[in-house]
């Protein structure tokens, strides 16, 4: 099973808020195994895949990124309703696996969400960037609209979906034939296709758009009795090269804040797995912090929207990327976080997370959802609920 398709495996669970471990995600149009993606350079050519160049790294034109809110001034947390959009299932969709009977919720406004409609990644034109991903396979972006109605973007058979750091345009992992793919960018307003990347011998597994341009990653599943690899690489819309990052020990997390240079990522050597943040500088990665632990760290790293706080959701702790200061969220110690869907900042100084009770539990499964405040660690009960999940504001 890839990355994605894990993750989607793991939306639906906590969607429908169960977590069994043989369950399997709708959606996809085809099961598959990935393949090794050095072949990239031997069969699609080395042009099209070069060092980190100075195309990616040099932003092209102003900073258009939506501002970050700042967040309350210190002090008690607020136990006021989640500030970002959330879904919650229905009494059908608690017990199933599937796309169904769900609500979702932002501020004053309630929607109900269309029957395969999920996965959402942010406001935009009045609505909220999701993908429909019918049982028959032909996933398509588009945007959940107030009165329920889904505005279909971009190609069908799509994979991921991000959105630019202006939310003018989205970019989403397009499927060519098995296993490769490419990206593709599209104008929100127009719904017209702007650029294109190089074919990509295999489909990425994450995708982020920052203010340097688009960061993916690949499984370069070489052996698969082995532990598979992963490759980090670059992409700017309207290039015709995509830019291989190298960073020694990458495990595959990748956390790229809209708003922000920096990026999170993780690494492993042996055992020792660790959270790391930098930013690109003259062809290399430099590394801001880092945070290690011998204990499973966050498979997914979470940051802030403005780059300054990475959280490790797996030990409940914020660390301040410019000081290294290290705020541990104090929730109770037997409440499970939820690692994905990831935790959602509200603003730069509050995150949301979704705990559950430890181990596997009948169905539907009791829900809390926290909000914790990185400067002080205070968190506090804003939602009990189940079949709840966060999403991207």
């Amino acid at each position: 099973m890839t990355d994605t398709e894990t993750r989607l495996r793991d939306y639906l669970h906590t969607q429908a808020a169960t977590v069994p471990d043989d369950a399997q995600g709708p959606g996809l149009d085809e099961p598959r195994q990935r393949r090794h993606w050095p072949v990239l350079t031997a069969a699609a050519g080395i042009a099209l895949i070069v060092v980190l160049t100075v195309t990616f790294l040099t932003r092209t034109g102003p900073d258009r990124s939506i501002p970050v809110p700042a967040g309350p001034p210190p002090g008690p947390v607020s136990h006021a309703a989640p500030e970002v959009p959330y879904t919650l299932a229905g009494d059908r969709a608690k017990l199933t696996s599937e796309l169904k009977d769900f609500t979702l919720h932002d501020g004053d406004r309630t929607v109900r969400v269309p029957k395969g409609v999920g996965g959402f990644f942010g406001r935009v034109d009045d609505g909220w960037l999701g993908m429909n991903m019918p049982a028959g396979g032909g996933s398509q972006a588009g945007i959940l609209k107030p009165d329920g109605t889904f505005r279909p973007l971009g190609p069908e058979r799509i994979e991921l979906v991000t959105l630019s750091p202006d939310r003018r345009q989205i970019a989403v992992i397009h499927y060519l034939d098995d296993p490769k793919g490419e990206i593709v960018v599209v104008d929100v307003e127009s719904g017209r296709e702007v650029s294109r990347s190089p074919v990509l011998p295999t489909r990425p597994s994450q995708l982020g758009w920052n203010r340097n341009g688009i960061w993916f990653r690949v499984d370069e599943l070489g052996d698969p009795t082995k532990r598979t690899e992963y490759g980090l690489y670059g992409w700017r819309p309207k290039s015709h090269q995509v830019a291989r990052i190298t960073f020694p020990g990458y495990d595959g997390g990748l956390a790229v804040p809209a708003a922000s240079d920096v990026v999170g990522l993780t690494t492993r050597r042996g055992n020792n797995r660790c959270l790391k943040a930098g930013v690109l500088r003259d062809g290399k990665f430099e590394l801001r912090r880092e945070y290690c632990d011998v204990a499973a760290a966050a498979s997914y790293p979470v940051m802030s929207p403005d780059g300054t706080t990475i959280v490790s959701s797996d030990v409940k702790l914020a660390i301040d990327i410019a000081s290294g200061k290290r705020t541990k969220l104090r929730m109770p110690a037997d409440a499970e976080v939820v690692s994905w869907p990831e935790p959602v900042f509200e603003n730069a100084s509050q995150v949301l997370l979704v705990t559950r009770p430890p181990g596997n539990q009948r169905l539907p499964v009791p829900q809390q959802i926290y909000r914790c405040d990185v400067r002080s660690g205070e968190c506090v009960v804003v939602l009990k609920t189940t079949g709840a999940t966060l999403n991207k504001p």
